[in-house]
């Protein structure tokens, strides 16, 4: 039996055994808004175990946060969202069964398809949908994880709805619709409640499907939210700014 059990830890993936790991550690920092650190622990990791599922996924969500702390449009925010495109590519290969390297690698997409413009970057946007809704038809994934899936589903229907459909179509792109945003982005913070920047952009749905009053309950939550993700507090203040437009348009 001994025997049995120790040949069974042998053989089991790589990612199983991470996630006793250090790398763990990686979601707390985040969790506390320490980038820095969680930049550390990445690049310590990647050099000692390049190939690790856990610790390239997670990478991979670091590059992109370090993207978005970087200045705006800038070659270093490119190269950023590019670099966590290229880890999640490099985690799916390692495990293609799990869905953290698909919801990353969405994630990573969407974020280079923003920064190059949606029209620009259909193929990104396309392999976004593809990735989520992979994801989302998966068996037994953990909530947290299926929450980011129809997170980034929802705010890419909602993304796409501020270009004109007849501009998409040609480009794969005319499913994008507001109805769609909602469902997924009510379910993102069903999944996954009291947190900031799934509630944002749930009220955003909200106020694209003509629910002011639904979106303003939302809204009015996010003061008393904790924060959970770096960049809390701007959105917080993005909240604010969203709902003095909802109160000034109902004078």
């Amino acid at each position: 039996m001994r025997r049995l059990l120790l040949l069974t830890v042998l053989l089991a993936p790589s990612p199983l055994r991470a996630q006793a790991g250090p790398i763990a550690r990686v979601d707390s920092l985040l969790a506390a808004a320490q980038l820095a650190p969680a930049v550390t622990l990445v690049d310590q990791a990647l050099a000692a175990t390049p190939r690790d599922f856990e610790v390239l996924w997670r990478s991979s969500r670091v590059r992109l946060l370090q993207g978005d702390a970087a200045p705006e449009k800038s070659k270093a925010q490119d190269k950023l969202y590019r670099d966590a495109l290229a880890l999640a590519e490099r985690a799916i290969k390692v495990n293609s069964t799990a869905p953290d390297g698909y919801v990353r690698r969405a994630a990573a997409n969407g974020k280079v398809a923003l920064f190059a413009g949606i029209l620009e970057a259909a193929d990104y946007v396309l392999q976004a949908k593809d990735d989520t809704e992979k994801v989302i038809a998966m068996r037994s994934v953990p909530p947290v994880t299926l929450a980011t899936a129809h997170y980034i589903f929802g705010r890419t229907h909602l993304k796409l709805t501020e270009t004109p459909r007849p501009l998409r179509m040609p480009l794969g792109l005319g499913f994008g619709n507001a109805a769609e945003a909602r469902t997924h982005l009510k379910r993102a913070t069903e999944l996954r409640p009291g947190f900031v920047m799934f509630q944002l952009e749930y009220a955003r749905a909200l106020l694209a499907n003509n629910e002011p009053g639904e979106a303003r309950a939302v809204l009015l939550q996010l003061p008393s939210l904790a924060n959970q993700e770096l960049g809390d507090d701007t959105r917080k203040r993005e909240g604010e700014a969203l709902l003095r437009t909802i109160k000034d348009a109902s004078r």
